[in-house]
């Protein structure tokens, strides 16, 4: 019997609507063409009736440009793509930018004044590193840590699967945790030739020696470089600044150092703001910081309703501007952790309502003017809803927002024959089927993995799993509505987040003690009945006689999630040559 998914409340899924995590190349959609937008919530306005706003996020669409879920027409803008005055046709979807201009009183429809397009970072890749399930990737680019995902990361003359050693890529994206930048947009630019091929670095300026110095890992020559917005300032030992130049040997010889600012010296006192991004510095709801703005949301309203704040979320705050911090009104979700693989069933242009036809039945998601649409399927360069017709195969992140699923992406891909489902857990029957947002999938004969790709059996996984959990079903290679595969996936990170950016000592010279690079990973812990901590390797076997670290409290007698900080060690927990770490409790 199929059933289609209609949202309702969950006994313990509905945490998933609460938690937060970090958002593929093609074109994006212009989502007034289906007159259908999300309703800020009270006071969600950028400003109030026809103000003057700043906003600082990805571009999601066009028609003329989407961002932070505002169309800004830019017939008449001034538009600015790494230091260059260009044309509005020079944007591409998923650029980080930064928008002034007027807002109408909907909130969703303004005029851009200006429009700043600078990339964070461009150069050879010169490592690649792919998280256990496959969907993100690690690249090493002049030293700093990047994170693509195959779904959340826009591509351009590459795709997530074809990125190569050696390749120059432009990265515009966000700072989340451990100083990892996560990708929004990734463009190919040729492969790298020593001397010739053009790199930018942004950081501060370190270990400055005559016309040497540091940033990051990389040897800076400034001895032929032109200064840019130095006024008569010269170089100083930590200052922000862009260089542009070319590499050898590992050295970037400098032809352009531009000082830089903060986006926050770029906001007047008392004016809109918005900024989208990855929180760091989380230390309660009225101090953390997005996009380098401290930011106070002690009284902000919060979509959805429940939203749970916390280091690595990828968030849209909007706000006024007040003594140097950006005072929140409302903080938006931008990223999901629901994720729907399969035909397009039908598609409401009116409604902006998607119907993806899964075997087991349809799961419902509705689009707002801050999804992202990307077509891989190269069939559009500019994606609409209006483009799409029943048998598209689609990729659709979404949250849950009360009774409906608000999709962040949509992406079409090629025709592919596999479909998946991953949501909170409804109900399951040990050893038979277990029932997602309301779809029922046999378990017969499938495989199951914990939630860090390690392989476990079917005995143990039914005795961990809790209605609410999340779960990702595949149903593939060919879909017959019986599951391939069951794994537990995290409530909280992002494709990637574990694997990528939790890692190092602090090594940073920002002033405070807080150990930058692994900042926040703490709070992967309480959640997870089936984390990874064998003795030996980064692989977690789960058997019955697994050692117990601080992030594996699994005993005969224990499957509640949320009391691994309480679970003391039975007699029936055998430690056959453990080597428990500082971090081991």
């Amino acid at each position: 019997m199929k059933h289609t998914f209609v949202p309702r409340p969950f006994v313990t899924s509905s945490a998933l609507a609460l938690v937060l995590s970090a958002c593929g190349g093609g074109g994006g959609g212009d989502l007034l063409s289906a007159a259908v937008s999300v309703p800020p919530t009270s006071g969600g306005g950028i400003g109030g009736s026809g103000s003057s706003t700043t906003s600082s996020g990805s571009i999601d669409g066009f028609g003329s440009i989407f961002v932070n879920g505002v169309r800004f027409e830019t017939d008449d803008a001034e538009v600015i793509v790494n230091g260059e005055v260009r044309d509005d046709d020079a944007l591409r979807l998923g650029m980080v930018v930064l928008v002034t201009g007027e807002v109408d009183d909907s909130g969703t429809s303004g005029t851009a004044e200006r429009v700043i397009y600078d990339n964070e970072l461009k150069g050879p890749i010169s490592g690649i590193e792919v998280s256990a399930d496959g969907d993100a990737k690690l690249l090493t680019i002049l030293g700093i840590n990047v994170i693509v995902e195959r779904l959340g990361t826009v591509f351009d003359d590459v795709t997530f699967d074809t990125l190569a050693l050696d390749d120059v890529v432009e990265v515009s994206g966000f700072t989340g945790r451990g100083e990892s930048l996560r990708a929004t947009r990734v463009e190919r630019e040729g492969r790298f030739v020593a001397g010739q091929s053009q790199v930018e670095l942004r950081g501060r300026v370190t270990a400055l020696s005559g016309n040497q110095f540091m940033l990051g890992d990389v040897s800076v020559d400034a001895s032929e470089a032109a200064l840019e917005d130095f006024g008569g300032a010269t170089l100083s030992e930590g200052q922000l600044v862009e260089v542009r130049g070319t590499l050898t040997e590992g050295v970037l010889t400098a032809t352009r150092i531009e000082l830089d600012e903060s986006v926050g010296n770029r906001f007047a006192e008392g004016a809109a703001v918005q900024v989208q991004g990855a929180i760091t510095g989380y230390q309660s709801p009225a101090s953390f910081r997005v996009g380098g703005v401290d930011v106070d949301a002690s009284a902000a309203t919060l979509q959805p309703a429940g939203l749970v704040l916390g280091n690595g979320a990828v968030v849209q705050i909007n706000g006024v501007w007040e003594q140097g911090r950006l005072v929140a009104s409302r903080i938006a979700s931008r990223r999901g952790r629901i994720k729907v693989e399969g035909p397009l069933g039908a598609v409401d242009v009116e409604a902006g309502t998607l119907t993806l036809q899964l075997v087991p039945g349809s799961v419902a998601v509705t689009l707002s003017q801050s999804t992202r649409l990307d077509d891989d399927s190269d069939r559009a360069s500019i994606l609409r809803i209006g483009d799409l017709v029943p048998g598209d195969y689609l990729e659709v992140e979404a949250y849950l927002d009360g009774d409906r699923l608000v999709a962040t992406t949509v992406e079409r891909d090629d025709d592919e024959n596999e479909q998946s489902l991953q949501g909170p857990v409804d109900s399951f029957v040990a050893g038979e089927s277990i029932t997602i947002l309301g779809l029922t999938y046999s378990t017969s004969g499938a495989e199951f993995e914990g939630r860090d790709d390690v392989d476990i059996d079917a005995d143990l996984f039914f005795a961990n799993v809790q209605p609410g959990d999340l779960v990702k079903v595949s149903d593939d290679p060919v879909a017959d509505g019986i599951a391939d595969e069951v794994e537990f996936e995290d409530l909280v990170a992002l494709a990637g987040e574990r694997e990528f950016a939790c890692f190092g000592d602090d090594d940073s010279e920002d002033g405070d003690s807080t150990d930058d690079s692994s900042e926040g990973c703490d709070d992967f812990l309480d959640d997870d009945p089936l984390t990874s901590g064998d003795d030996d390797s980064d692989e977690d076997d789960l058997t019955d006689d697994d050692d117990l670290t601080d992030d594996d409290d699994l005993t005969d007698e224990d499957d509640d999630p949320d009391d691994s900080e309480d679970d003391d060690l039975t007699p029936e927990d055998e430690l056959e040559e453990d080597d428990l770490t500082e971090e081991d409790d």
